[in-house]
């Protein structure tokens, strides 16, 4: 055996940084003039040698290219094929779009009597309702059609709808009224495509092949049953929501039980979630096509078991003994033994209905869209005379454009990841409830807090001890109940009681004392509570919680449907420790009093017009929000820029009278005043719960606030975070008076 020295052995020193083609070429012959100098020497650029470390160097550098390649399109932020970058937003939980479709608000007129009692106002039930589907095809293009998203709805009040009479009686009085009404429209077109399925497959997979499929519209197959988009197959969740016309109420004013009118906020929807496994999800294809993903659920028999299909494919660990039940051999680390990700379609027909259109000539001009086909009312909630008269879009139809390139799709993407659909901070749910559409109701504000009072184990020992004493007297009190010898009290019964009632009194005083929601340190899982107000049809804020503080017998403004959509909306976004409470925001209405000096040049009646509408404008409720304060040297300070204003004398903020000038002498007081609820018998203000609700003040107002104890250093501080509040100037033309000298 021939031995081996390790001095001939020269050790091979190879460079891992060169991975172009002329840096491996040139490793190679180096490599080869090092190590092989008496094997090798013709590097001429035509002998066989370098013709074969050339073509090592090109298979090296292609190698290198697609290894390189292939990472940067793992990365989201370097991928640069739009196949990755669409798989890539699916795992994001991003749908990217086909196609974007133009969106416009149309404008709806319709012809509505006058009340029969009051020429002056509007017969609303005589106005009619239509469902969504409502095609206008533009006056350009009769190609370009849009179709209404919403009900159009005549049956809703509109603060101005009694400014546009229509025809008038002998008499000189309003007949009919003609009434407008908005929804929104989409530029495209229903159309329907059936599809065969036979035998069950798991992730049954169907492709739309229109390349302009802006949303699904509805699924059902040859039986009748609705099958469900969801945004993923393991959500068994699927918001349902329904027109008031398709329930029991006959208004959208109504609750579900249709016999009490509740307040001036219309809830045309009602929004609930049910749980299906008949559901899908809606991808697209790399070329622009549609397709409907259906679940694995391949069931035995094809039975349902508990009203939860079993998925098979989840059946692992055998329980010894119990081979014969399905359900017992499920491993338990595998959670819900009958979870699933759906039904899958079998032997049956299913009919999809969807939209299609869009792009970038979907954009119309304003005023392009005037025609369409009469559509027929709804009959179940409709006047037989009732018809569309006109339409038109006041705004272009614009956002419309061809497929989302690579980059838009990168960008929407990282965004959508970030949103994360859930809610943790107090900012995600103020932004989610904010969030929920129009036709589950009008929410105007909102304030989101916790409810729970952290207290140290020493206050907390000390309520239980005070809770312990006061039992202990009244186990001593019935303990020293006289014995009874008829089915009638004794005297000696009946007297002791008198005596000893006081110690239940102070049982019940000292259970009344303690916070509702009072929790130790580590203990602080505490519940969300969330005020929101709404706006009636004048843009009023309606709220103000009189029933849920005091009693159950005064009205609560905000309809309780509405409060069931929030509700159900918000549910599939909290924290599982999280539980919500749905409150009624509290309402401070109030006026103004100024007092300006002009310049001897100023018209005093304009500078007093202008002083108002800037007032106006500076308390514009949308720009209140709660636990707002006011601050009145800004107010002061925008007074002082109105031409023609020399100086400012005071600005006072109240509810009654102008508490910077003595009584008499300056503008007369409020009448009537800005509030109707108040605190009667409370030791603090505003909101104290262990008063007493005093209803002596003004319909239609709030609550009563003691606004000169609440000025500090020329800023009116708002109610406390518990009882949270907002300032509204209610009516600005009866509650701004001023002085003009």
């Amino acid at each position: 055996m021939a031995s081996y020295n390790k001095k001939e052995f020269k050790e091979s020193n190879v460079d891992y940084l060169n991975k172009d083609f002329s840096s491996l070429k040139g490793s190679l012959v180096n490599y080869a003039k090092s190590y092989f100098p008496n094997t090798y020497r013709d590097f001429n650029e035509t002998s066989p040698g370098m013709m074969l470390i050339e073509m090592s160097a090109y298979v090296g550098d292609v190698m290198s290219f697609y290894i390189d390649q292939q990472y940067r399109e793992m990365m989201l932020p370097l991928a640069e094929e739009r196949r990755n970058v669409v798989n890539m937003a699916k795992m994001l939980g991003y749908k990217v779009k086909p196609i974007v479709p133009a969106y416009v608000d149309l404008t709806f007129t319709s012809e509505v009597n006058a009340s029969s009692t009051d020429p002056s106002t509007v017969d609303y039930t005589d106005g009619g309702v239509w469902n969504t589907g409502i095609q206008v095809s533009s006056l350009t293009d009769s190609d370009l059609v849009f179709e209404t998203l919403d009900i159009v709805d005549f049956t809703i009040e509109k603060a101005d709808d009694t400014s546009n009479i229509s025809t008038t009686t002998a008499a000189g009085l309003a007949d009919t009224y003609t009434l407008s009404r908005t929804v929104r429209a989409v530029s495209a077109t229903t159309t329907t495509k059936t599809f065969s399925v036979t035998a069950p497959s798991k992730f049954l997979k169907l492709t739309i092949s229109d390349t302009n499929v802006i949303d699904i519209i509805s699924c059902v197959d040859s039986n009748g049953n609705n099958w469900y988009e969801v945004d993923y197959l393991a959500q068994d969740q699927v918001p349902i929501p329904t027109h008031y016309t398709q329930e029991t109420r006959t208004s959208a004013y109504y609750n579900l039980n249709g016999d009490a009118f509740v307040s001036d906020v219309p809830v045309p929807y009602s929004l609930e979630y049910i749980k299906t496994s008949k559901r899908f999800i809606r991808e697209t294809n790399e070329d622009n096509t549609t397709s409907l993903v259906f679940g694995n659920g391949i069931l035995k028999n094809g039975e349902t078991i508990e009203n939860g299909f079993l998925d098979l494919e989840q059946a692992g660990i055998v329980i010894p003994g119990q081979t014969s039940d399905l359900a017992s051999s499920i491993d338990p680390l595998l959670g819900d033994e009958y979870s699933t990700l759906g039904e899958t379609p079998i032997q049956t027909t299913l009919t999809v209905t969807y939209r299609k259109g869009g792009g970038i000539t979907s954009n119309a001009a304003t005023g392009d869209l005037t025609s369409f086909t009469s559509p027929t009312p709804l009959s179940d909630n409709s006047s037989t005379d009732a018809s569309l008269l006109t339409v038109t879009n006041n705004i272009p139809a614009r956002g419309g454009k061809d497929k989302e390139d690579v980059d838009e799709i990168r960008e929407k993407s990282k965004a959508f990841f970030t949103t994360q659909n859930r809610c943790v901070t107090k900012e995600d749910y103020e932004a989610r409830v904010m969030n929920i559409p129009a036709k589950f109701g009008n929410i105007a504000k909102v304030y989101v807090s916790r409810t729970a009072e952290f207290a140290t184990e020493q206050q907390y020992d000390a309520q239980l001890e005070a809770i312990n004493d006061r039992m202990t007297e009244l186990t001593n009190f019935y303990a020293g109940l006289p014995a009874q010898t008829s089915a009638l009290p004794d005297p000696d019964f009946i007297t002791y009681i008198e005596e000893n009632q006081s110690i239940v009194s102070n049982l019940q005083d000292t259970i009344n004392s303690l916070p509702s929601n009072l929790v130790i340190n580590n203990n602080n899982f505490g519940t969300i509570k969330i005020h929101i107000l709404s706006y009636d049809k004048n843009k009023n804020l309606v709220g103000n919680p009189v029933a849920l503080l005091f009693t159950p017998s005064l009205t609560d403004n905000i309809p309780t449907i509405l409060k069931n959509n929030v509700s159900n909306y918000i549910d599939n976004f909290r924290l599982l420790t999280d539980t919500i409470e749905l409150l009624d925001g509290f309402i401070i209405n109030f006026g103004v009093f100024f007092d300006v000096v002009v310049h001897k040049f100023a018209n005093k009646s304009e500078v007093k017009l202008k002083c108002i509408q800037k007032i106006k404008d500076y308390f514009n409720i949308n720009k209140m929000q709660f636990s707002q304060p006011i601050y009145v040297s800004q107010l002061e300070y925008e007074l002082m820029g109105i031409d023609g204003v020399r100086a400012v004398n005071h600005v006072t903020i109240t509810q009654h009278r102008d508490y910077n000038t003595p009584d008499g002498q300056g503008i007369p007081d409020l009448s009537p005043v800005t509030y109707k609820y108040s605190i009667t018998d409370g030791d603090g203000y505003p909101f104290e719960s262990d008063g007493e609700i005093d209803t002596g003040g003004t319909d239609g107002y709030g609550w009563n606030y003691d606004f000169e104890t609440a000025l500090e250093n020329g800023v009116i501080l708002p109610p406390s975070p518990d009882t949270p509040g907002i300032f509204e100037l209610k009516n600005p033309n009866q509650n701004i008076k001023g002085v003009v000298r």
